[in-house]
């Protein structure tokens, strides 16, 4: 049974792309003042609120800085379970430390998770801490993976 589902987040729930290249400048301070230019994919704010209707815990482990994807939590009012962020682990993804940090804070198994991504480096995070792992349909994958469909997915 799943009781925690793990997102990645930039291009995975969040449409970041707008503003992408000043995160690739690490131009934060002009991040922030573009955060409403973003926005959240279609469907997923519902596949949020239908997870916890069904008390399932939502997690993030990301790349980026928790400055940021607090920022954008906090702008959309958005309420996340755990975070794991750039500064948070020593090793970064694809290495599994983030999702391993998930497991270990929630005190579950790997069998009560998977991960949703937008990208090979996603996968291979997914893959390296042997968790199922699912990509969004506008993602780039290098090989066939299963496509999660927010507005019909059903746990």
């Amino acid at each position: 049974m799943v009781k925690v589902v793990i997102f990645d987040f930039d291009l995975t729930l969040f449409d970041s792309s707008k503003i992408k290249y000043l995160m690739d400048k690490k131009q934060w301070s002009m991040v922030y003042k573009n955060i409403d230019r973003c926005s959240f994919y279609p469907n997923v704010l519902n596949f949020l609120e239908e997870l916890r209707k069904k008390n399932i815990y939502i997690a993030l482990v990301s790349n980026a800085p928790s400055s940021y994807i607090k920022k954008v939590l906090n702008f959309f009012n958005i309420n996340i379970d755990f975070l794991v962020c750039y500064h948070d682990v020593n090793k970064h993804k694809p290495n599994p430390e983030g999702i391993y940090k998930v497991l270990e804070y929630f005190s579950i198994h790997k069998s009560e998770t998977f991960y949703v991504g937008d990208n090979d480096i996603d996968y291979k995070t997914a893959n390296n801490a042997n968790i199922i792992f699912f990509g969004v349909p506008w993602g780039t994958f290098s090989q066939e993976v299963k496509i999660i469909d927010y507005k019909n997915f059903s746990i």
